[in-house]
């Protein structure tokens, strides 16, 4: 999951990045002309809605190691940050483009969003799965040679051994 400071991270270059946006359309720039801006501000909102959905799904490791109610704090103030940046975006470029702006400025989210899935996050998925199994194969391994030696140890008590 994504901790606090990754999500922290995510806020930051999406209000940067929505503030290089506004003063870009106050300026008059075309859309098109902002596209890293506009990736920036939609791979953050996509990363934040990236940590809500893994907030919900908790797994075994980020609830015995994690902190789960500042990662939801933390997401949901992100949420709220970037829903007040969105209705503001969807204003200026409706104001500046029109309906047609913002349909064009959904598309253009919707495929940086189905890009970061299909590459990041599937990415941190995967690492996830390792890091589990590697923990769960250790401590069977652990659990195993306890067993073993407390096995051996009682035989050589009794002077099996």
């Amino acid at each position: 999951m994504f901790d606090p400071v990754s999500i922290s991270m995510a806020i930051s270059v999406g209000t940067k990045a929505f503030g290089a946006l506004k003063a870009g359309m106050a300026a008059g720039k075309e859309l098109q002309d902002m596209a890293s801006q506009l990736g920036e501000w939609g791979k953050a909102v996509s990363d934040v809605a990236y940590a809500a959905r893994k907030a919900e799904d908790q797994g075994v490791l980020q609830t015995l190691f994690g902190n789960a109610e500042k990662n939801a704090i933390e997401v949901f103030a992100a949420q709220k940050q970037l829903e007040h940046q969105r209705k503001e975006l969807r204003l200026l470029i409706q104001y500046s483009y029109g309906p047609a702006g913002w349909d064009e400025f959904l598309s253009i989210e919707a495929k940086i969003r189905k890009q970061q899935q299909e590459t990041v996050y599937r990415r941190a998925e995967l690492m996830e799965a390792l890091v589990a199994w590697v923990v769960g194969i250790v401590a069977t391994l652990v659990a195993v040679a306890v067993a073993v030696g407390v096995m051996w140890g009682i035989g050589r008590y009794r002077g099996n051994w």
